[in-house]
């Protein structure tokens, strides 16, 4: 809705036409005569996931390990609520129900887990999806996500 509201914004601003009002504001003064603008819209939403602060519990004990099932293809982004780095080839998505995804990351991505933090960078959906997506470093590094695998503790 927003995105709508700039564009119309914007191409009103770029026809000259000053006769739209905003909250009671004129529209802005019109472009000079022979002008030729150009409008483009790039989609891209990005999740900062940060780090768990240290001293914060864990879901659960690590040492016991997680065993991997098949995933979903994409997730909706407004489902996350944290991440772990547990190694370079992978990131470990919590979900607000508290069930954990490894989103499995591609061969020969560098190693992740050396940096402070990381966010994931989707289209506009508000999906993070396999094969289409990318985990990216605060250093700039990037990795595409193969795929997503659902964990469930070891012994349940």
């Amino acid at each position: 809705m927003i995105r709508t509201a700039v564009a119309a914004m914007t191409l009103l601003a770029l026809t000259g036409s000053a006769v739209a009002q905003r909250g009671g504001r004129a529209a802005p003064p019109p472009p000079p005569p022979g002008f030729q603008g150009t409008l483009s819209i790039h989609e891209e939403v990005i999740v900062r996931l940060p780090r768990r602060a240290p001293g914060v519990a864990p879901l659960t004990d690590p040492r016991n390990g997680w065993i991997e099932h098949r995933g979903p293809h994409c997730i909706e982004t407004s489902r996350i609520a944290g991440a772990a780095l547990l190694g370079p080839d992978s990131v470990d998505l919590v979900l607000r129900d508290r069930t954990r995804i490894r989103a499995r990351l591609e061969r020969g991505c560098p190693a992740l887990d050396y940096y402070r933090g990381f966010y994931v960078s989707s289209a506009g959906d508000g999906r993070i999806c396999a094969d289409r997506d990318v985990v990216r470093s605060r250093a700039g590094a990037a990795c595409q996500i193969e795929a997503f695998r659902t964990l469930r503790p070891a012994g349940h």
